[in-house]
């Protein structure tokens, strides 16, 4: 789904979004002169949902909408997601999914898991040869998860270059 977009340094939607009722209860409930707070919200759901968002690598959910809530020009740091928020996030989460993204998903938490324990290893009482173990299949793993990034984003370059999302019709790029 390619309804937002980073311009000039600021977030943009297409017009085709408003047509969607997650986000257009969100832009009609907004009663303010120029839109800005649902301007605010749905730059807000872009860097929380996106793939593509450069807060995509934080993983604590509470934690990203705390950093994304801090630097979004027009959004206090008071606003606390409602129900609304959260069913638009979820409806465009879902037409981003795909097997390959879940993966990653899945990988990045599991990463992220593996970073904890490392972290909070105490050698005293942990098995020195666990803690060799998995620092010897870091590089291994790291590769994997980039390998896998680059999978999602090549799988999301190709959806987009489908004109509105729809798939190729049979023999559209010949017969081979």
């Amino acid at each position: 789904m390619d309804l937002f977009e980073v311009k000039n340094d600021q977030v943009t939607f297409s017009p085709v979004a408003l047509a969607l009722k997650p986000f257009r209860t969100l832009w009609d409930r907004d009663k303010t002169k120029g839109k800005t707070v649902a301007i605010a919200e749905l730059a807000a759901l872009y860097y929380f949902a996106d793939y593509k968002s450069d807060f995509s690598e934080i993983l604590d959910p509470t934690d990203k909408m705390e950093v994304i809530k801090s630097v979004i020009v027009g959004m206090s740091v008071k606003w606390v997601p409602d129900a609304k928020f959260e069913e638009a996030v979820a409806f465009y989460k879902e037409r981003q999914q795909t097997i390959t993204t879940v993966l990653l998903e899945d990988a990045k938490m599991a990463v992220s898991k593996i970073s904890a324990f490392l972290k909070d290893v105490d050698l005293d009482v942990t098995d020195v040869k666990k803690v060799s173990d998995v620092l010897g299949n870091l590089p291994k793993t790291v590769e994997t998860l980039n390998s896998l990034e680059n999978s999602v984003k090549k799988e999301l370059q190709q959806k987009d270059s489908l004109r509105g999302g729809h798939a190729k019709a049979t023999f559209e790029d010949g017969i081979n």
